[in-house]
């Protein structure tokens, strides 16, 4: 072969080599078929861009907005079963109402990957493991391991690098809102979970953590426990600043209460709360979803209890009043 030819011959070969590579780094991995069991897990996948490789999901999956677009979607409150083979002609089935599974319909689904949280859900996250299936359950108690469910659905779905940096913003976040509240006054806060009972919030908890980052003191903050059934005289013994109470999108009327009932309830009108008008919704489904969000309910609470120092966030319902904060304390410093 003369000498040019073989040099050419050399370099097709080194254009065409390297075209191969570039084709296959550049190349799309295979897609993975996944279920997500929980509304804070689907929010994860879509802030890691795996949108697209949901095949199931919850009756309560409703955010981001986009979910709320995707074929065949309905509210919770108007999801009605039919049959296993009217969900499987939706885009997305409904395959969980969080504290049980449509067994049938996850086996016609055919899921690489299954994700589950929360105790509630341990006991379903086996079921499924034993029946062969690749499922990461979680049961988040602490913000960092929140931010390590992020990272480990990250590594798991070749989306490791893009969950590291989520967290590591998080974090600086954080931070920078612990070098606000750390000089303000701590107010104290009881924390509803659910008014029937009531239902309230202890020690040791992603939101018990958040509401201390966002300069609050849970009342409760000696009984560990995420939910637990409070005297009514506990609460008004304890004297709290501020009373929070959950909203979310279309609850209905016998889901939450209202902030007339909390103020005339028998003997709270002698808490700072009720004497100042600080009793405000908070949104649930904001609060309670280990995920992305988990920040934006920080600045949410940091606002409610500092409104001098912090802004509404745009993506969180409205608080009802915000009260007489000058009662509670006079700012410190400028306005910001």
């Amino acid at each position: 072969m003369p000498r040019k030819n073989i040099f050419l011959y050399f370099r097709i070969s080194a254009v065409v080599l390297l075209t191969f590579i570039w084709i296959s780094c550049a190349a799309p991995q295979n897609k993975q078929r996944i279920i997500s069991l929980s509304p804070s897990h689907t929010e994860v996948l879509y802030a890691l861009g795996l949108q697209d490789q949901i095949v199931g999901w919850t009756q309560y999956c409703n955010y981001p907005p986009e979910v709320q677009d995707v074929p065949g979607w309905v509210r919770y409150d108007q999801y009605l079963f039919s049959s296993n083979e009217d969900e499987l002609k939706k885009k997305i089935p409904v395959v969980s109402t969080f504290t049980d599974v449509n067994f049938e319909v996850i086996e016609t689904l055919k899921p690489t990957l299954i994700l589950a949280c929360h105790q509630m859900q341990k006991d379903i996250a086996e079921q499924l493991k034993a029946k062969g299936y690749n499922v990461l359950f979680f049961s988040p108690v602490t913000l960092e391991d929140v931010f390590d469910l992020i990272e480990k659905v990250g590594a798991a779905t070749g989306k490791g690098a893009l969950a590291k940096k989520l967290t590591l913003g998080y974090r600086s976040e954080i931070e920078q809102i612990k070098t606000v509240t750390k000089d303000l006054p701590k107010i104290a806060v009881y924390f509803e979970i659910n008014h029937m009972g009531p239902y309230v919030l202890g020690s040791g908890s992603p939101m018990d953590q958040m509401l201390a980052i966002a300069g609050g003191l849970n009342i409760f903050e000696d009984v560990t426990s995420e939910a637990f059934r409070a005297d009514p005289n506990d609460i008004i013994k304890r004297n709290p600043d501020v009373i929070l109470t959950p909203l979310w999108p279309f609850a209905g009327r016998d889901e939450v209460t209202n902030i007339r009932e909390i103020m005339t309830r028998p003997g709270f009108e002698d808490t700072k709360a009720v004497q100042n008008s600080r009793v405000y919704f908070y949104d649930s489904s904001l609060l309670k979803r280990p995920g992305p969000r988990q920040l934006v309910a920080i600045r949410k609470l940091a606002y409610l209890l500092h409104p001098y120092y912090f802004r509404n966030p745009e993506d969180s319902v409205d608080p009802w009043e915000l009260g007489k904060i000058d009662a509670t304390y006079p700012p410190l410093k400028a306005l910001k």
